[in-house]
């Protein structure tokens, strides 16, 4: 769900999405060594303190499982369950959602919690991760997540509702998160002639905050890192590049997404600069 239900508030949406996020945490509490936080909601916690004046708004909650660390026991399906989610589709593996009660909406509204392996680590499968004794339809295998197995750290996750509600956890690394959503744009850019409802400019509006709010410097450091390492260098060199086809130039295609998702905020030449810069300022990385 990239977009809030008609007549929902996308203020009060996000707020509401926290807390479904805290939710799923707190029901897979004896799985938290294996779960990083990635997506939008890890996006903005890594940008706190990011002056763009466009809000920080996502739908739903992204949590990404490492199949190597992840216990046999509690089942997860289980305990979703237990926690009152269930699936959005039987069809649709990794889209767990719990169904919510909006003021002035007649009927509920069904926020998401998707649960995500990456899709090299993710066993035997076309759509689902294999993740026995785990249920074939718990998690949804998706290209260009690896990366956060490695580039993550812990951070106190907050309601954003007033309450003192709080949970310790994996939050993906920003590298990670450049890396996984320029997989997501690269894929929805080659779907667009027959799934153009699936592009949106959201996700390239991720990315230019991510970029003004970590030092190009330390992104540099990180990447050479990662690209290194013998379990995620390969998927985090394909981001790369991505990243430089989508972000290198003054009209590229992630470039012109950015733009109009920070239209009215940021001006799009300032975008353009920016954005050609930062992936500049990464040219000595092979």
């Amino acid at each position: 769900m990239s977009k809030a239900p008609a007549g929902v508030d996308q203020a009060e949406l996000t707020v509401v999405a926290r807390n479904v996020l805290l939710d799923g945490l707190t029901a897979l509490s004896d799985h938290l060594d294996a779960v990083t936080v990635v997506g939008a909601q890890a996006v903005y916690l890594r940008t706190q303190g990011s002056r763009l004046a466009t809000a920080a708004y996502t739908s739903d909650g992204d949590l990404g499982l490492d199949p190597a660390v992840l216990g046999s026991e509690p089942l997860i399906q289980q305990r979703l369950r237990e926690a009152g989610f269930e699936l959005l589709d039987g069809n649709q593996p990794g889209l767990w959602v719990r169904e919510l009660v909006f003021p002035g909406i007649d009927t509920p509204v069904a926020v998401e919690l998707d649960l995500l392996v990456g899709a090299t680590v993710a066993g035997k499968g076309s759509r689902s991760a294999d993740l026995k004794p785990h249920d074939k339809m718990t998690a949804r295998r998706v290209p260009g997540l690896e990366t956060a197995l490695v580039d993550r750290s812990p951070m106190e996750i907050t309601a954003l509702d007033g309450t003192d509600r709080s949970i310790h956890v994996h939050v993906a690394g920003p590298v990670a998160l450049l890396v996984a959503k320029a997989h997501k744009i690269h894929d929805r850019l080659d779907d667009a002639a027959t799934k153009p409802n699936r592009l949106t400019n959201k996700d390239a509006g991720d990315v230019y905050r991510l970029m003004t709010e970590i030092d190009a410097r330390v992104t540099a450091e990180s990447f050479a890192r990662l690209l290194a390492d013998p379990r995620v260098g390969e998927v985090t060199a394909t981001g790369l590049k991505y990243l430089r086809e989508q972000f290198g130039g003054l009209d590229t295609p992630g470039v012109r997404l950015a733009v109009e998702a920070l239209a009215g905020d940021v001006p799009a030449d300032r975008v353009a600069r920016v954005s050609r810069a930062y992936v500049t300022a990464l040219r000595h990385l092979p």
